[in-house]
């Protein structure tokens, strides 16, 4: 791509690594550009002139430039074995025969003795000429030619002889048949036409030789083309000058000289850097990237000669086993180490000497007293392809090591409670099982889990709750033998195996550790009770295989849950398929809302008063597509048991308020809806605001719609449920306690619940038109609301008896069967729609 013109004297256009060697250079240039000139205009000084005083000048600027052209061939030949450059090979040859050229042209200068032949100024500008356009010619072949290894082994003899062959040929015709030769310099008249003309053939062929360079410089190239760029330039000056001169001792012939010996000293040091300086600087960066690489080496490095004796030492400054260099040099191994050090030293450089490399194992080393773990990397050392030594890189790996049983240990315990995780667990009851079954025993898996270990959670924090964990995993461990693992699976879940023992005995242990865990447990400035469900299974009347009694054991532990929790249940056969039911029925559940099996019915309530229809029950139904109806009373508690009553509440309490908008958008005003809160809902500290923005969202008043709560609820914390009940109440909404007499609510603590209605439990209302104590419970009942100002509903009214019974205590509201089943959406509809006084049907 040709060069814009703009560009052609911009050093910027050139390749920056030629950048700074060119500004240097350049500027030497236009010194000698202005030494011409000033030469040119001024007059020759008297000390220079005369056939005296010009002869020794000369020889000294002469001899200078044939030593500069001789070290140019000297260093370009050396270097050749190195860089292996065709170009460089054919500068050194072609300035040797150029030294040779020039020292004959000194010999022959006017004035000096006889060489072969009288001197006088054609023989002496002969010479010149010849070594003119051999340096010339040398110049423009390196310019012209790539920088690129030469592939022929006796090129550079051959190389050398064709030139000093040149040579020859110049000193024959020169010194046999000068006849031959043009006329150069006539006596009297000057230089003549063929010698100007040769100067300035010269001069084209530097400036040409430049601009190669030149162009060369846009790229980076292998050796210093700035210094032979200006070489070149430096010669074509040279030349200049000895077109100017008219006898043979004027000042342009002594510029000329002068130059040319400029010229040499710009091509020796663009070859002295190449082979010389940057070889140099190179060796000397490597060194310094060498020692910062060993300084950066956490390790120590020996090396060693084929005597096992220590010839080089370095070791990092914060290495934690340091040593003085001075103490370790000129020692041998065997004098340093002994035993187990020595003898893994020695098997792992024999090991090197074999393979070329070799790493050892791990090992202890005694050093003041402190025990330190090394490995030993070997790799074995050659000169010349003979075997030399060792060297050695010894490295500290005491952290690595912890680190490595810190992982082991993390691998197999716990790293809250350190008790052995699962896959400890597994190992070790899989060998107490193989033991069991060659020796006939029984082994015994106990499942444990805490009983209400969330609400620690939720209340005191996580933080208390792994407290409560370790503390509780101390509590266990003094009620086991040695034999016995006890682990921790995750979670509140414990697990213990226990070898050789019956059922008696299993369950001798689970009594003790439930004895145990109901008293005071102090952790984290707490002190607290807790209880515990365990499951049972035995080894090998309930399964033979490991993972089936992990899951016996857990289901076994589940029934002691539903049993009311803090006792312990044995596997039975029959509690398989109970529990693979709740599981089938946890895993449904999970996709129920998603894939719209859930529906909400809605059951009337009627004020007895006037017999009018004031609200609906909401009721949660679910149709499952292949397990059909679900009762309820089957699905709920797995709800509860799984986590998934909180995500079931809310989308029943935000579906029954889109109802309840929809109802009021047909004209349906009046009504109320009473919708159930779950335990864990009523337990959420954004309750109110959720409730309160749904309100909002479907545009209802807060009166039409009410909330129930169980009295178990309520009570289970009094304090957090008198807060969150007068949050809702602040709301408007109303409050109700479902479930009421089932309980353990006092009159003291019902008198702070800002509630509305008492709802109650249908198992008084069935028996009361039979039984006087749930007659007396009833009436009790209604009594203390009415004395606190609270509206009572009787749930599950089904005969008139019961209904006649009601009316005569004062009751306000019912609901039950007798004057309404549980309806679905439009059904609902359509009893609001008629709104006509209630009548019983037969």
């Amino acid at each position: 791509m040709p060069i814009p013109l703009r560009h052609l004297w911009q050093f910027s256009s050139r390749h920056p690594s030629h950048r700074v060697g060119l500004r240097h250079t350049v500027m030497l240039l236009a010194a000698m550009g202005f030494a011409l000139l000033a030469v040119a205009v001024l007059p020759m000084p008297e000390w220079v002139r005369g056939q005296a005083h010009y002869p020794p000048l000369h020889m000294l600027l002469e001899t200078l430039a044939i030593v500069v052209a001789a070290m140019v061939f000297a260093i370009s030949w050396a270097s050749y074995r190195r860089i292996k450059a065709d170009t460089l090979l054919s500068l050194a040859c072609g300035f040797a025969g150029v030294a040779i050229l020039d020292f004959s042209h000194m010999l022959s200068f006017q004035g000096m003795p006889d060489f072969v032949t009288p001197a006088d100024p054609e023989k002496a500008i002969t010479f010149w000429l010849a070594a003119r356009g051999m340096a010339a010619g040398t110049l423009l072949w390196v310019a012209l030619r790539p920088w690129k290894a030469s592939g022929q082994r006796f090129e550079r003899w051959a190389i050398l002889g064709l030139s000093l062959l040149a040579v020859a040929v110049v000193h024959f015709t020169v010194f046999q048949h000068p006849h031959l030769l043009p006329r150069t310099f006539v006596t009297g008249q000057g230089l003549t036409t063929f010698k100007i003309g040769s100067e300035y053939l010269l001069i084209a062929v530097h400036l040409f030789t430049a601009f190669c360079f030149w162009r060369s410089m846009r790229k980076p190239q292998p050796f210093n083309i700035a210094a032979l760029f200006c070489a070149s330039l430096a010669m074509a000056l040279g030349e200049f000058c000895f077109t100017l001169y008219a006898t043979v001792t004027d000042q342009f012939n002594l510029l000329g000289h002068l130059f040319k010996v400029i010229a040499y000293w710009l091509l020796y040091k663009g070859i002295f850097v190449e082979a010389i300086e940057q070889p140099y600087d190179q060796l000397a960066r490597s060194r310094a990237q060498l020692q910062a690489t060993f300084d950066a080496i956490p390790d120590m490095l020996f090396e060693l000669d084929e005597q096992e004796q220590i010839i080089n030492f370095h070791a990092s400054t914060s290495a934690q086993l340091t040593v003085e260099p001075a103490r370790l040099i000129g020692k041998r191994m065997d004098t340093l180490l002994s035993g187990e050090a020595l003898l893994q030293c020695r098997q792992t450089m024999g090991n090197a000497t074999a393979k070329g490399y070799a790493q050892s194992q791990p090992f202890v080393f005694e050093h003041e007293g402190q025990p330190l773990w090394l490995q030993l990397s070997v790799s074995a050392r050659k000169i010349a392809g003979r075997p030399s030594g060792h060297v050695m890189l010894v490295r500290d790996v005491s952290q690595l090591k912890q680190q490595e049983e810190r992982i082991l240990h993390l691998a197999h315990f716990d790293a809250l409670t350190g008790l052995p995780n699962r896959t400890l667990f597994r190992q070790r009851v899989t060998l107490s099982l193989g033991l069991a079954q060659r020796h006939q025993q029984t082994v015994a898996l106990l499942l444990i889990d805490l009983d209400h270990f969330k609400h620690i959670n939720d209340t005191l924090g996580h933080g208390a709750g792994d407290q409560l964990l370790c503390a509780v995993a101390d509590r266990l461990q003094p009620h086991l033998r040695a034999e016995d693992t006890l682990s921790r699976q995750g979670g509140d879940e414990f697990i213990v195996a226990l070898p050789d023992i019956d059922a008696d005995g299993a369950m001798h242990v689970a009594r003790r550790i439930l004895d145990s865990l109901v008293q005071p447990l102090r952790f984290d400035h707490h002190v607290t009770t807790t209880s515990a469900s365990i499951g049972i299974a035995l080894y090998p009347g309930d399964s033979d295989d490991l993972d089936s009694l992990i899951q016996h054991a857990d289901a076994a532990m589940y029934l002691a849950k539903q049993r009311g929790r803090n006792n312990v249940q044995f596997y039975t056969a029959d509690l398989q398929a109970r529990m693979s039911r709740l599981m089938e029925l946890e895993n449904a559940l999970r996709t129920a809302i998603e894939r719209n099996e859930l529906a909400l019915h809605y059951q009337p309530q009627w004020a007895l008063v006037g017999k009018r229809l004031t609200g609906f029950e909401v009721l949660l139904r679910w149709t499952h597509p292949t397990l059909g109806q679900v009762s309820p009373a089957e699905f709920i508690p797995v709800a509860e048991s799984s986590g998934q009553i909180g995500q079931i509440g809310e989308w029943v309490l935000e579906q029954g308020v889109a109802q309840l908008a929809r109802w009021r958008a047909r004209g349906f005003t009046s009504t109320t809806l009473a919708i159930n809160l779950s335990a864990a809902q009523f337990r959420s500290t954004d309750l109110a605001s959720q409730v309160a923005d749904l309100l909002r969202q479907h545009d209802v008043p807060p009166d039409r719609l009410e909330l129930e709560l169980t009295e178990g609820t309520a009570m289970e914390e009094p304090a957090q449920a008198r807060q969150q009940l007068t949050s809702l109440h602040r709301l408007g909404v109303r409050l109700a306690i479902d479930d009421f007499g089932t309980g353990f609510s006092s009159l003291a603590q019902l008198r702070h619940f800002p509630v509305d209605t008492l709802k109650i439990d249908r198992s008084f209302v069935q028996d009361i038109d039979v039984d006087q104590g749930s007659a007396d419970m009833v009436r009790s009942i209604i009594q203390m609301a009415h004395n606190l100002g609270i509206s009572t509903l009787a749930e599950g009214v089904e005969t008139t008896r019961q209904l006649q019974l009601l009316e005569q205590l004062e009751c306000e509201a019912i609901q039950g069967y007798l004057w309404g089943r549980p309806l679905d959406c439009s059904g609902a509809e359509n009893l609001l729609t008629s709104q006509h006084p209630a009548t019983i049907t037969p």
